[in-house]
């Protein structure tokens, strides 16, 4: 394949530096440096010189910096129940190490044990992951450091009391704010905002990327919604306005892609308009906007006219009966809710059919059993540093081995250099404890933009903690650096260099590229079927379309990302990943043509040929079926019906793509 103008141009290592655009979270950033800085200082102040009490407040307020890690914002629900499975998680597995502490067989046992156990929560879900991580963390920690305490099952007690700390800070925060909704509100107010940009850009360069971020926005405000949903959530009145109010962005956001396609600029009316519906969603005192005269000049305008309207009506609380476009009401806002078996059941699957997984998770084990194998053997002065450095690194589902282990390399060196600079330049204390906190409150906004950048962080927040029981053992700052560079060296030699997958992205990506063709496939029948004869069916077909593209772009999305974390691996890696990036980009206008088709054929009242829409679907079927083949797609005549015109020129495009 070729890559034409749109593909990724930067280097691998580019990539790998390049920190991330995102805004800060300044809220956790002082939640967390008065989280983490508080106990340990508390303990200096009231018993200045007794090392047992430091000890405890060190680790109170390590409990503290665990659930600081894990508390990622967003939802109040969400965010609660994070922070206590981590802390519950984290505690557990110290309490675990503790009981292997001093017995090296034990301790490998242990330690290896729970990796496995980390590895295949993965496929639960993403908090189960992090709190996977935690349990596997504090298994090493506690089976490598004697914090003194006896008897042993005391120990993770000022973890927890660390974590309750940190949570009560969260629920007064939530207090203080007076608003439980606001970060909902911020999430569908973020859709209308994107789909504003979205309308601004037309005609522009700036179209994809514009489109690109209504999809993120609508991903992130879907995943906050769900993640909010509780039984007392569903009965909550303004949860329902709101999930309600981002169920009419769809039709929204569908009329977009039409507008975009049509290629006109709109006036500015119009996205304003949509920045004011922005405004009065994120601000219920706001008054709703006046929705502009209704222009019918095109399907795409017509089809945004009523969706605004219907968005308009809402916010004066009128029902969606007043419109002509299909919405879910507020006692059927259509969210997903999926039961502990359903959860169970797709964990199974993945783990029965998942070779990937199994592959990960073993991954992780060789690496960890090394770690632990030289930890034993050889007279390191704190040996348990290196297992953690491959436990976190080799995490199975967070992201590129390689990119991970020298950026945690990388990081970790400077967060040493960081931390020794306190240690030894401000007086044991305060001047410490603020250090700490000013590090501490950067952890929350480095996450967000660069893996490295984190460790660069959190290294000398625990270098002072760890220093602070141990003060005056400068050792202890060489030995972290040694410990982390061995640490990401079994990494990248046992874990990354020698296993077949490393050198085989491009049948790695490949199936991710043909499902997605399946799925643009699936879409298109579904977008284009004909419509229903009995009027009562038709908005339960409509909504099917909207859901069916909506998981399109949602595949879409999720696969760019992939390929954009690949970019940070060297050759070849790198190269097979930019290599698909135009037929990702060919499947992306696919997916753009069908909608936009599909909305001029509903505003225009014209039924698409069936017979027309099953060639398209067997041409991109055959599309996705060339791809796991590694073939040219089979020769196909694609319809020259006027209604697809676009569609069979988009699905051209991207099967001549494939055969470049």
């Amino acid at each position: 394949m070729s890559s034409p103008p749109g593909a990724p141009s930067s280097s691998w290592v580019r990539e790998l530096v390049r920190p991330k655009s995102a805004p800060a979270p300044w809220d956790l950033a002082v939640l967390t440096a008065i989280a983490v800085a508080v106990p340990v200082g508390v303990s200096l102040v009231i018993f200045p010189g007794d090392p047992a009490i430091l000890g405890l407040g060190v680790l109170v307020s390590i409990g503290a910096l665990i659930t600081s890690v894990a508390d990622r914002g967003g939802a109040a629900v969400d965010r609660m129940r994070r922070i206590l499975t981590t802390a519950i998680s984290a505690a557990i597995g110290l309490l675990a190490g503790s009981l292997a502490l001093g017995n090296d067989v034990a301790t490998v046992i242990v330690v290896v044990a729970a990796a496995v156990l980390s590895g295949i929560a993965g496929v639960v879900s993403a908090n189960a992951s992090q709190a996977a991580l935690q349990f596997l963390i504090y298994v090493i920690v506690g089976s490598g450091i004697d914090f003194g305490l006896r008897p042993i099952w005391v120990a993770p007690l000022p973890l927890l009391v660390g974590a309750a700390w940190r949570l009560g800070l969260t629920g007064i925060a939530i207090a203080i704010t007076g608003r439980a909704r606001a970060p909902e509100r911020a999430a569908v107010a973020s859709v209308y905002t994107a789909v504003a940009a979205q309308l601004d850009a037309i005609g522009t360069p700036a179209i994809d990327a514009a489109r690109r971020d209504v999809t993120t926005a609508m991903n992130q405000a879907y995943d906050l919604m769900v993640a909010a949903r509780t039984a007392l959530a569903g009965r909550d009145p303004k949860w329902r306005t709101l999930v309600t109010q981002l169920n009419a962005a769809t039709p929204i956001v569908e009329a977009a892609t039409t507008v975009a396609a049509e290629g006109e600029p709109l006036p500015p009316l119009l996205p304003n308009t949509l920045r004011s519906l922005a405004r009065s969603i994120e601000d219920p005192k706001a008054p709703p906007p006046t929705m502009p005269t209704p222009d019918r000049s095109t399907p795409g305008r017509a089809a945004l006219s009523s969706s605004l309207r219907l968005a308009g009506s809402l916010l004066k609380g009128d029902g969606p009966i007043t419109t002509t476009v299909p919405i879910q009401r507020p006692d059927a806002v259509g969210l997903p809710r999926v039961t502990l078996r359903q959860r169970a059941r797709t964990a199974l699957d993945h783990l029965i059919s998942g070779g990937e997984t199994w592959f990960a998770v073993l991954r992780l084990v060789v690496c960890v059993a090394v770690a632990e194998a030289v930890s034993v053997l050889f007279p390191l002065e704190r040996p348990y540093w290196i297992v953690l450095t491959v436990a976190v690194v080799m995490k199975p589902d967070f992201g590129s081995v390689f990119a991970r282990a020298v950026q945690r390399g990388l990081g970790t060196v400077v967060g040493v250099l960081v931390g020794a600079a306190v240690v030894e330049l401000l007086p044991t204390g305060w001047p410490q404890v603020v250090a700490l906190a000013l590090l501490a409150g950067g952890m929350p906004i480095a996450i967000r933009r660069n893996y490295g950048l984190f460790s660069t962080f959190i290294t000398p927040v625990i270098v002072i903690l760890l220093e602070l029981v141990h003060s005056g053992d400068t050792g202890l700052i060489v030995s972290r650096v040694a410990d982390t560079l061995i640490g990401c060296a079994i990494v990248l030699v046992v874990g990354y260099l020698p296993w077949p997958s490393t050198w085989r992205p491009s049948r790695q990506l490949s199936g991710r590229v043909a499902d997605v063709a399946t799925d643009v496939a699936g879409y298109l029948k579904v977008a284009l079927a004909t419509p229903p004869p009995d009027e009562a069916d038709r908005p339960a077909a409509a909504r099917d379309r909207s859901s069916a593209r909506r998981s399109t772009y949602r595949r879409l999305s999720d696969l760019r990302t992939l390929v954009q974390q690949t970019l940070a691996e060297p050759p070849p890696i790198s190269t097979a990943a930019a290599a698909w990036w135009p037929e990702i980009v060919a499947l992306e206008r696919v997916t753009d043509a069908v909608t936009s088709t599909a909305i001029h054929a509903a505003q225009s009242r014209l039924h698409a040929n069936q017979d027309a829409v099953g060639t398209l679907h067997d041409a991109l079927t055959d599309l996705a079926d060339a791809v796991r083949a590694d073939r040219p797609p089979e020769s196909i005549q694609l319809p020259a019906d006027q209604l697809l015109r676009s569609i069979s020129d988009e699905v051209g495009a991207a099967r001549s793509v494939l055969a470049s």
